[in-house]
């Protein structure tokens, strides 16, 4: 059954597809995991309901981060919601009225109070509907950061941000195309004129800031690669990385040219990968190096475009038997092999919409490719309709 009839088959039951309403104060500011990686120990984590826009902020003071590699980053309240715009169309004074009762535990009351930030607004306990959306969240299949860092580079669109260490002793930044080798490590070809090469040749000591094709603020993702760049100069290498970088920038002719030189990362000494809010870890390189890319990142925007034009419908659907949550907008933001991430709106308690913000929706099992994804989109569309026909 197509993902069109499904939709339409639902939409002719006796319940409507989405609720004009949701219940109070169902919009989370935070949707905040609690996990560890190997080693790492127990993360701190902590939520709060959606506060007026100019009261939201940045929490990072009240949690401790021992930096050991591929620990998460402190969880934190939600930042300045017309961060999580993604469209200039969400960002209107009404729909940034949001609701100014939050949940907070006695310890995040202690951090605020020794930080100077005590937040005021009253406090209550989270509903049962808060409670399992919080649940879903923590317990959606993701991808581990070290994957995700090496996908963003190995798919991102070849252009990043190279900061090196100017002759004066201040860093410099500089946009610049690489290209990922086969451990994900980024190849240049740098003019011997430009600053960057200069800098380079003096120390060679840089770092290299990716981001994801479709970045439009801090809700996305972006992984920076700390290391040595160094100019290649053995001659069977140079035929190699000339080659490996003109298969990611096909038109790019003058690296042969005697002017231009390939530099490439040699060491690389840390990672640090921000997938959005309340996700972030300093990765190890060892474990960077040795895990493999997600093969369906690579078609992550081509799903994602074909969903939110053609089948956003579809995407509502999958959300409200997922999280139980009665969308106004759900736009995929990527899509992998074990979920994909959406960014939703909600209309609130005043009939206003709210900012978007970004859910995970986990897949019922792994998918390895293309064909795999627009399957199981099919399957659980089919299986979200026929429980709420059933409902």
């Amino acid at each position: 059954e197509s993902m069109a009839t499904a939709v339409l088959r639902a939409r002719r039951s006796s319940l409507p597809l989405l609720s004009l309403s949701v219940a109070a104060n169902i919009i989370l500011s935070a949707m905040f995991l609690k996990a560890s990686f190997a080693g790492a120990g127990p993360v701190a984590s902590s939520f709060a309901l959606a506060a007026p826009a100019r009261s939201l902020r940045m929490m990072h003071s009240h949690i401790t981060n021992t930096q050991r590699p591929g620990r998460v980053l402190p969880s934190l309240v939600l930042p300045d919601s017309a961060a999580l715009s993604r469209h200039s169309s969400f960002s209107s004074p009404s729909s940034r009225r949001l609701s100014s009762v939050r949940v907070n535990s006695a310890e995040e009351d202690k951090n605020e109070s020794e930080s100077g930030h005590k937040d005021t607004r009253p406090r209550r306990e989270p509903s049962e509907k808060e409670l399992r959306l919080m649940d879903y969240q923590r317990k959606a299949p993701k991808l581990s950061c070290a994957v995700e860092a090496k996908s963003l580079v190995k798919y991102g669109n070849g252009y990043g941000v190279i900061s090196t260490i100017a002759q004066d002793g201040y860093p410099g930044g500089s946009v610049v195309m690489y290209a990922p080798d086969s451990q994900g490590l980024p190849v240049f070809s740098f003019s011997t004129m430009s600053s960057h090469t200069q800098d380079l040749l003096q120390s060679s000591k840089a770092s290299l800031t990716v981001k994801t094709n479709e970045f439009k603020g801090a809700a996305d993702a972006r992984v920076n690669l700390v290391g040595d760049i160094e100019k290649v100069t053995d001659e069977s290498e140079l035929k190699q990385m000339r080659e490996v970088f003109k298969a990611k920038h096909p038109g790019a002719f003058w690296v042969e040219f005697g002017d231009f030189a390939i530099f490439r990362m040699t060491k690389l000494k840390s990672i640090r990968f921000v997938g959005g809010f309340a996700r972030a870890a300093n990765v190890g390189a060892d474990e960077y190096i040795s895990c493999s890319e997600d093969p369906v990142m690579a078609f992550s925007d081509k799903i994602s475009g074909h969903m939110n034009d053609d089948h956003q419908d579809a995407t509502k659907i999958i959300m409200k038997h997922a999280m139980d949550i009665d969308c106004e907008t759900a736009e995929i933001a990527s899509v992998d092999s074990l979920g994909m991430t959406v960014f939703v709106t909600v209309k609130q308690e005043d009939d206003t919409v709210s900012d978007p913000f970004k859910l995970r929706v986990g897949f019922p099992e792994e998918v390895p490719d293309r064909v795999a994804v627009r399957n199981m989109l099919k399957r659980m569309t089919n299986e979200a309709a026929a429980a709420m026909q059933g409902a």
